[in-house]
């Protein structure tokens, strides 16, 4: 009997639409692979939402309607949707469903320059902005960060060919400040084997800063951080700059995990 493949679930950073993964959804599919690209409420709404709570529910229905059919799914996380893509997958797990007599599950995230946070973890405190993303401009007043777009090309899109960056930055939508001051409640990366995908040259999150989260996190106490992949010549949005490396590495973790270097 045939093994379904898992399904690819991608979920978005800041200020980031859904066809931000358009690349890595066509290359996945090159390689037999579905990706299901998740549109977050807290991003380019007219109204700005109070806290992740809209985020934590459109990621869950997405892959609820996976894991329901018996599908196993693998979560892709960019940026800060990791605060948000770790606190919505609590109980889906494959092992815990499976506890349950339940088929299909979350098998892996994985992290790309991700924010990898514990429990309890809040961005800010509520009303304060002195900390933001440094490629957006908070107002207060509206209670949404906007992209500056010349910040955007320096900070996510540094190692791409001028027209491919300022035309990714020109999807990028604005961004509801209620999430910076969600705090959350679980960490996925606990209880579900987890990669993280380091990039050499992200201006963004930095890799000096996502070294220093994951060692937080295995500090921390139990985990399933299992592997560490880099791709030192790629930017914040390895997904656009390196998608065929990218592809292929993800290809290659879900069928032949034994042929990845682990750290």
């Amino acid at each position: 009997m045939s093994i379904s493949k898992p399904i690819f679930v991608c979920i978005p950073g800041v200020s980031h639409p859904p066809i931000i993964y358009d690349p890595l959804k066509a290359s996945l599919s090159l390689h037999g692979y579905t990706a299901i690209l998740v549109s977050l409420p807290s991003i380019g709404a007219s109204q700005p939402v109070y806290d992740f709570t809209d985020d934590v529910l459109a990621i869950r229905l997405a892959i609820s309607r996976l894991v329901d059919a018996g599908t196993d799914v693998i979560v892709v996380i960019h940026g800060w949707s990791g605060v948000v893509g770790g606190e919505a997958v609590q109980g889906m797990s494959k092992a815990e469903r499976a506890r349950r007599g339940l088929r299909g599950g979350v098998v892996r995230l994985v992290f790309i320059m991700a924010w990898i946070v514990k429990e309890g973890f809040q961005g800010a405190p509520r009303g304060d902005v002195s900390s933001m993303l440094p490629y957006l401009q908070a107002d207060t007043l509206s209670q949404t960060a906007v992209p500056i777009p010349s910040l955007a090309v320096q900070c996510l899109f540094n190692d791409m060919a001028p027209q491919q960056a300022n035309f990714w930055t020109s999807q990028l939508l604005p961004q509801s400040l209620g999430v910076f001051w969600s705090k959350t409640t679980f960490a996925a990366w606990r209880h579900i084997p987890t990669t993280y995908v380091l990039c050499g040259q992200d201006q963004n999150v930095t890799v000096e800063y996502a070294e220093m989260m994951i060692q937080a996190a295995k500090d921390s106490g139990a985990h399933m951080i299992d592997r560490i992949e880099r791709c030192e010549e790629a930017g914040h949005e390895v997904f656009l700059s390196r998608v065929s490396i990218l592809a292929r590495r993800l290809v290659l973790a879900t069928e032949n995990p034994q042929d990845l270097d682990v750290e």
